[in-house]
């Protein structure tokens, strides 16, 4: 690997370790739909004039109904998920439990894909699981309200990511990963955009949810709401592609292992968050564990706020 195209993965890893940081600020002011929508817009925004510079307008359209199913399990449940769990749940800790997406990858390939499932991988499943369970033990970490519904919700999107690799994998393989990105952002964003205007924002500290207004929500939160669009999404994915043209999808997706050490570095830095040993530990345990179970296979490609799990990676390599 290049010194350049070391760097790029480096920044890649911290752009989206940093994608927690600022679902940490946007979401309690503005709410999981809010957020989920105007990041799905933005990165449509601009992902589609690529599309149409490659001419790959006809293939989008062509599979429409197929980027309906991609939308729900790869934008919108797991948006909407993750963005939910950011009210109760510090950014670093967030960005461990997304970094189990490859186990359930692995656990998904196995139970629906029939994918074969060696001693290798299924100690790596275990050490994976072990690690999340290593990680529930960290009483300091779920002491806060709503907390351990919150893991639940940050698992449970994960495992959406997952479900949607194996479903882009049998129902969206011959598009390109921009343009199969591109259009699930798209169709994602025609779902949520309307419902999300029409509700209004959902601060966490409001007694009715429902009263509040766009111009009462915080210039914090727009920031933070606008990077996690801009540059957590459409930057990113730029960048992403680009790697895995240069250094093949297996290196590029090296950067899942590096995403949670970013994520609980400005968690701390920013909000002043603890790092605690068993976070670290419970890390370690849940990365070895992934690279076992998938060491030897294409890695489901991570999710979304580190990069979209509906990229279909296998024909790059």
């Amino acid at each position: 690997m290049k010194p350049r195209d070391l760097i790029e993965l480096l920044f890649l890893a911290a752009v989206w370790g940093g994608s927690f940081l600022f679902l940490r600020v946007a979401s309690p002011a503005i709410g999981p739909l809010g957020v989920a929508a105007f990041r799905v817009t933005g990165g449509a925004m601009m992902l589609l004039p690529l599309v149409v510079l490659h001419r790959e307008g006809a293939a989008l359209r062509r599979h429409l109904p197929q980027l309906v199913g991609a939308a729900v399990l790869s934008s919108i449940l797991p948006f909407l998920g993750l963005s939910q769990a950011s009210r109760s749940l510090p950014a670093g800790l967030l960005s461990i439990l997304n970094a189990t997406t490859p186990m359930w990858g692995a656990l998904v390939g196995w139970l629906w894909a029939h994918e074969k499932l060696s001693l290798q991988r299924a100690l790596g499943l275990g050490m994976s699981f072990a690690g999340v369970a290593l990680l529930a033990s960290d009483g300091h970490q779920f002491s806060t309200e709503g907390a351990t519904g919150g893991a639940l919700l940050a698992l449970g999107s994960t495992l959406m990511y997952a479900f949607a690799v194996h479903y882009n994998k049998r129902y969206l393989s011959t598009l390109s990963p921009l343009t199969n990105s591109a259009g699930t952002l798209a169709v994602a964003s025609a779902l949520l955009v309307l419902p999300a205007l029409w509700v209004g924002p959902q601060p966490a500290h409001a007694a009715m949810p429902g009263n509040a207004s766009w111009a009462e929500v915080p210039p914090g939160a727009w920031t933070a709401l606008l990077a996690l669009t801009v540059l957590c999404t459409g930057v990113a994915y730029l960048i992403f592609y680009r790697l895995i043209d240069r250094i093949g999808a297996s290196r590029a997706l090296t950067v899942t292992f590096l995403i949670p050490v970013f994520g609980m570095m400005w968690g701390a830095l920013f909000l002043g968050e603890r790092i605690t040993a068993m976070m670290m530990a419970s890390t370690t345990v849940i990365l070895l564990g992934t690279w076992l179970s998938n060491h030897g296979a294409a890695l489901p490609t991570p999710a979304l706020d580190e990069a979209p799990p509906r990229l279909v990676i296998d024909k790059k390599q």
